[in-house]
Formats: structure tokens, sequence, C-alpha cells
């Protein structure tokens, strides 16, 4: 252990480390602090060199490639044979952030979808998990999961914010469900709900997606500063408070909640 390591260590499922708004700074307080093993998503082939890069600085690091939603219009040609080549070099490494997003201003559904099925279909041959990403698009996301092969380690809904008739079904497929600042505010009560009542707890993971989706300050544990167009960042250590509030929702010790995580963590991510 390291010095000054607590005792209870939290394992963030899905986060950006490689983004400029997080400096390393940060993710070294937040180890110091009990924040374990942290999957950093890749988002398109721009930015897949930088998250190799953090997994070789720490191997806590666990490294995943994928082309985000939002990226499939500005994707290079050849971005999947990249894909295949990184996956290859990296026989650890998880495939994501990807998905199918309704949401984005001017978005191209059979692109998108395109996009989707190629990096699940690598996801598979490879045996990697998975990590979806899925805003406004859940029809379209349960039709593609009910008639194709899938991970048979499982895949990651991130930050999930779906309709709670969907939890029995979807955890069947291989779903995991990750609980973030997202499921904070009152207004989705709904959602962190199905943390307690609905999702198998054995299928829960937490997460801070950092430096997006930026708690409220009475969830913070730390402050990072603003990005250069004013949008707050989230710090990685919130992984802490999240995992405080998960804890809460679920009506365990926070201690317990760090082991029921960590042992979901371990059998999606590290087997």
């Amino acid at each position: 252990r390291h010095a000054g390591r607590t005792e209870m260590e939290v394992h963030d499922a899905h986060c950006h480390y490689q983004f400029a708004e997080v400096p390393y700074a940060a993710v070294e307080l937040a180890r110091s602090e009990g924040v374990g093993y942290a999957v950093i998503n890749g988002s398109s082939p721009a930015d897949w060199a930088d998250v190799a890069a953090l997994a070789v600085r720490d191997p806590r690091n666990l490294p995943s490639f994928g082309l985000h939603p939002w990226d499939v219009p500005t994707a290079p040609a050849g971005w999947l044979d990249e894909l295949r080549r990184v996956l290859l070099a990296h026989p650890a490494a998880g495939v994501g952030e990807m998905g199918l997003d309704r949401w984005i201003e001017g978005f191209d559904p059979v692109a998108q979808e395109a996009a989707f099925r190629a990096q699940l279909a690598l996801a598979v041959e490879l045996d990697r998990p998975l990590t979806i990403h899925c805003v406004r698009a859940i029809g379209p996301l349960m039709d593609i999961l009910r008639a194709t092969a899938l991970p048979r380690r499982g895949f990651l809904l991130h930050s999930w914010n779906g309709p709670v008739e969907l939890v029995p079904e979807l955890a069947r497929l291989g779903a995991y469900f990750s609980f973030s600042a997202h499921h904070l505010p009152e207004r989705k009560a709904h959602l962190r709900v199905q943390f307690a009542a609905a999702i198998p707890p054995e299928r829960i993971l937490v997460e801070t997606d950092a430096p997006a989706l930026c708690p409220a300050p009475e969830y913070r544990v730390h402050e990072l500063p603003a990005s250069a167009e004013g949008v707050e960042q989230n710090h990685p250590s919130n992984l802490r408070r999240n995992l405080t509030e998960l804890a809460r929702t679920m009506g365990v010790t926070s201690e317990q909640a760090a082991a029921l995580t960590g042992a979901n963590f371990a059998r999606l991510f590290l087997r």
C-alpha cells in the first residue's frame, strides 16, 4: 500500500483522465485518498495514445479504447482498423466509450449504429469488456442488444439513465449499471431508487465520468478549475462521495458498498 492510503479502496468504472481538464496531480491526490483502479475511456483515435500513455504511467489506469457517438461524424477513414490494432496491442484493454446518442445536435442514427455494431463485434471477438453510452436511444439500443452476440464477460451501461422495466432483461443480457453524480439531484430520485430496489447488487458499479458530470458543490470532495469555456470540472476524488451516496441509497455502509462494487469491478474489468 502507498503511504497515507485509506483502508477502503473504491474503483472508478468510467472516467476520462486523458482530458486536459484533469491534471495528473488530481489523479495522484485521488489515489492517495483511496481511489484504486480507474477505467479510462478513449473517445476517438485522437486520444487513444494519451489513454495508452496513462496505462503505462500507472497500472491502476485501465485503458479502454472506443469511438464515442459524438465523434462518429469526424472519425477518420480507417478508424476501425486502428481500433483493432490498438486493442491487440493492449490485451487487457476494454472497448469503449461507444454507443448511441439521439440528444446531440445533428446526430446520424445510421452512422452511429454502424459504429456501434462494429465495436460491439470487436468486443465479442476479442473477449473484452464493453462500455456503452446511451442517451435518448434506449429503444434502438435494446433492438441491437436483443439480436446481436454480446461480450461474454458483460458490458457497462455507464451512468445508467434508463427505465426500470428494462433492468431485468438488461441484467440477463450481461449489463452492469454504474452510479454517478448524475443520480444525485432530487429530480433523478427515480433512477437512484433503482440502485436500491431493481438493479441486482452484483451488477452495480460506481463512476465519476471525470472531468464530466461535476456534482453540485455539496457533493464535492475537491474542486478543479473550470474549463476555458467556464464549465465546471469533476475531480477524480469525487468518486468517494458518489460511493457514500450509493451506500446511503442501498442502505449499507460505505465499506460494504466499496467491497460490493470492488468485486463487481474485478469481475467485469480485471479477469
